[in-house]
């Protein structure tokens, strides 16, 4: 037997590589997915078709597939990890946006305005979140190797 027929199928591709998390890509990312999601939802409106209710998650779908593919393809490792970062950013600027929504719906009508906390809608939107942007990711990746 030959030392490379001893070796296991990840030896012989090479040692892994390191996850590394870079700011400017994922930066871009969350820019460039921010940008999208805003134009894409006034050309929505502005169309009349925005009321229609697959047309937004289509929306933040495409915008955050292109912001991770855009953070992996201008990281120089771990395309599919930058992905990912730019999407838990989103989740994290979206979570504050709407907490200071809320303090300023209390403040107006009361706690009683609040809505009920939906935790199964809200690991499920964070998961619609987590895929476009890790998949635009490793397409970013892929394309490179």
């Amino acid at each position: 037997m030959t030392a490379d027929a001893e070796r296991s199928p990840a030896e012989q591709r090479g040692a892994p590589r390191p996850i590394k998390l870079q700011l400017v890509p994922i930066a871009a990312g969350i820019l460039l997915a921010f940008l999208l999601l805003r134009l894409l939802g006034f050309a929505a409106s502005a169309s009349g078709v925005a009321a229609q209710l697959y047309v937004l998650p289509v929306i933040q779908f495409a915008a955050l597939l292109a912001g991770g593919y855009l953070a992996g393809r201008l990281a120089t490792v771990s395309g599919f990890m930058n992905g990912v970062a730019v999407a838990v950013v989103f989740i994290v600027v979206w979570a504050a946006l709407n907490a200071i929504h809320e303090a300023q719906l209390v403040q107006e009508a009361g706690p009683a305005a609040l809505p009920r906390m939906n935790m199964g809608g809200i690991v499920i939107g964070d998961l619609l979140n987590l895929i476009p942007a890790a998949f635009g990711g490793w397409l970013a990746e892929r394309g490179r190797a």
